[in-house]
């Protein structure tokens, strides 16, 4: 059995009964093995979603399973074919990763960057490089992420971020992970 985040980006216009069907449907199905539910709610994307002018809202749920790798398939199969979904992602937690609920994370993190005095050295950004900040490396830390972003929208190099190789490898596939869902921009214009 593995740890795995479902991410479902579901359509912001459509109305409430067909986005509870489409989740019901999907817990009843798989009841067993979630594990946590975090409905995120809508947000706005960094972009256009389908490349549709204005469509840039999107409701997002996030679910933390249990599963063996046999139930994957049958997973995705249970979302095909829906016109609620605009797209979703499945991906393979870390031995030690744990999910964050959206809006605790935001509390937390909001918390952090409060009481953080940082003396900035031209791009440099020192908060992962400490081995106890490494937890809030995550899809959903959107205010963190964007603090390894260039002004263009590029991923900061190693030698100015001062993470270890991991760290740097972790913060890169979640950033990736962010752009992916719309929370974060692919270029900054």
């Amino acid at each position: 059995m593995q740890k795995y985040e479902l991410v479902l980006m579901l359509k912001s216009q459509v109305q409430e009964s067909e986005r509870n069907d489409l989740l019901s449907k999907l817990e009843k199905d798989f009841k067993d093995n979630i594990l946590l539910k975090d409905e995120i709610g809508i947000k706005q994307t960094s972009y256009d979603i389908k490349g549709q002018k204005g469509n840039n809202s999107v409701y997002y749920v996030s679910y933390y399973l249990n599963l063996d790798n046999e139930m994957l398939p049958e997973l995705r199969k249970s979302l095909l074919y829906t016109n609620v979904l605009v797209r979703y992602d499945i991906f393979r937690l870390w031995q030690n990763q744990e999910m964050f609920e959206y809006e605790k994370l935001q509390k937390e993190l909001e918390k952090i960057m409060d009481s953080r005095d940082d003396k900035r050295f031209g791009n440099k950004v020192t908060f992962l490089s400490l081995p106890e900040n490494d937890k809030y490396i995550n899809w959903k830390s959107v205010a963190i992420l964007k603090k390894y972003l260039t002004r263009f929208g590029n991923i900061k190099p190693r030698r100015y971020t001062k993470n270890r190789v991991s760290t740097q490898k972790k913060l890169r596939q979640e950033i990736i992970r962010a752009r992916n869902f719309g929370l974060l921009e692919f270029i900054k214009k």
